[in-house]
């Protein structure tokens, strides 16, 4: 049996193509292009999630991250990728 992991369903979505369809995002993508507008759909790995629009500024993912990848301001949230090693993930595949 395969596995998969979703990490995003977005609904209404009229930029990929012609018409409304409803995109599934799914973790685990081989290809490292230098465009990728998801590079959290890299690896197949359970990942703490981080969505701008979301954020509510609750300070949990700085006490959560040992890597200080995120920092909060008045004005937002800056999440650095980069510094984040990956020891939050529960299990690759």
């Amino acid at each position: 049996m395969k596995r998969g992991m979703i990490f995003n369903i977005q609904r209404f979505c009229i930029n990929d193509g012609p018409g409304i369809r409803t995109t599934v995002f799914m973790k685990g993508c081989p290809l490292n292009c230098v465009w990728c507008h998801n590079p959290e759909s890299k690896l197949m790995c359970r990942e703490i999630f981080y969505d701008e629009e979301k954020c509510a500024r609750c300070g949990n993912c700085i006490v959560t991250c040992p890597n200080n990848a995120h920092t909060i301001t008045e004005k937002e949230h800056v999440y650095n990728r980069q510094r984040c090693d990956r020891t939050m993930f529960y299990e690759c595949y």
